[in-house]
């Protein structure tokens, strides 16, 4: 049996079940309020209001970092675009001039030899070695102007990565905190409402409160039984009379609420013993105030299991089904004897001294 209470104060506002009601998992079976009103209204709502502001600004401002991000790295993609565009056309300027250098090398060559054969002036040979000059100039020009993009789109790369790992970052803190205020939302709903469902397929039963009524943390609200569930008996034997009971002994309960000298008794036998003794105070207390009357206050207890032969109750022709939490005295029976063993008992008794002497 499954005990329903309340986990914090309030008063019920739903009671969408009845005594004897059989439900599923999941069914919910009460509805609790712990609304506050102060001067100025409702503190759930104040609360809930406040926390869907900051939720609102929030997811605004993470709308404003995605598009922030999204502008710089477009620009920066499109730098890296213009470099490399840039690049291709340097390097086919690099081609091109590489091939007037050579060119201007080997004419160079040719005008040396034209000049020591007195064919051409040695003017016209210092102007075309000038030229060379010129065009290697270029040259170095280029490659720096190269060397710089490379650098430059390196620094491009660089950016990027350095935007999108401060993007993530910006993002990761919007959620983590917009996740801290659904947290703190749902917390303010739950103190404000409270729903108890049924934790397993069952039947309702020791319905124990009405709709509007006001209840602390930890009331008890109803009991649900598992369905099919086979029911059992405990009994607690003192510790003066337990010494001969043991498992597979018959056993006669007596249920209180059907006088046996009318309805009789019900049969069951003995399933388990507790080896670890119970004080009184450790048993519920129905059965402590039963056992103290009987028993007094010094003794110890054992529990014993019963497994009950028939799960109902013959009462006035009709079978009624037994119910949880129903209390019972049993008789188990420990000996079978005839009249006669029972008359000379004594004498096995006294027997059994001498011999051991």
């Amino acid at each position: 049996m499954f005990r329903l209470a309340s986990s914090g104060e309030g008063y019920i506002t739903k009671v969408k079940v009845r005594e004897g009601q059989s439900v599923e998992a999941g069914d919910v079976l009460f509805v609790l309020s712990g609304e506050r009103i102060s001067t100025t209204g409702s503190i759930h709502k104040f609360i809930s209001e406040q926390l869907e502001q900051r939720q609102l600004l929030l997811e605004r401002n993470r709308a404003l970092v995605n598009e922030r991000s999204h502008d710089q790295l477009s620009i920066l993609k499109l730098r890296a675009r213009t470099i490399d565009e840039e690049q291709a056309r340097l390097s086919e300027e690099v081609y091109l001039l590489e091939r007037r250098i050579e060119l201007s090398r080997t004419n160079l060559e040719r005008q040396q030899e034209l000049v020591a054969e007195k064919f051409i002036s040695l003017a016209q040979f210092q102007q075309s070695e000038a030229d060379l000059f010129t065009l290697q100039g270029q040259q170095q020009s280029l490659k720096r102007t190269q060397a710089n993009l490379r650098r430059e789109r390196t620094e491009v790369l660089a950016q990027r990565r350095d935007i999108e790992h401060r993007h993530q970052a910006e993002i990761f803190e919007i959620d983590s905190t917009i996740a801290v205020i659904r947290q703190e939302q749902a917390e303010n709903d739950v103190r404000t409402e409270q729903i108890i469902a049924a934790p397993f397929n069952g039947v309702v039963t020791g319905l124990n409160v009405q709709l509007g009524q006001q209840v602390t943390a930890g009331t008890l609200l109803a009991s649900v039984v598992p369905s099919q569930v086979k029911l059992a008996a405990s009994v607690y034997v003192s510790a003066r009379k337990v010494g001969f009971i043991e498992r597979e002994q018959a056993a006669l309960i007596r249920y209180a609420a059907y006088p046996y000298q009318k309805f009789g008794s019900a049969r069951a036998v003995v399933r388990d013993i507790v080896l670890s003794p119970y004080a009184l105070q450790e048993l519920p207390a129905h059965v402590a105030s039963v056992l103290q009357t009987d028993e007094g206050f010094a003794e110890l207890f054992y529990r014993v299991s019963l497994e009950i032969e028939s799960q109902d109750f013959l009462v006035y022709a009709e079978h009624q089904p037994l119910q949880m939490g129903m209390l019972l005295e049993a008789d188990i029976i420990q000996d079978k004897r005839r009249i006669y063993e029972w008359a000379l008992e004594p004498i096995y008794s006294v027997t059994g001294k001498w011999v051991a002497q």
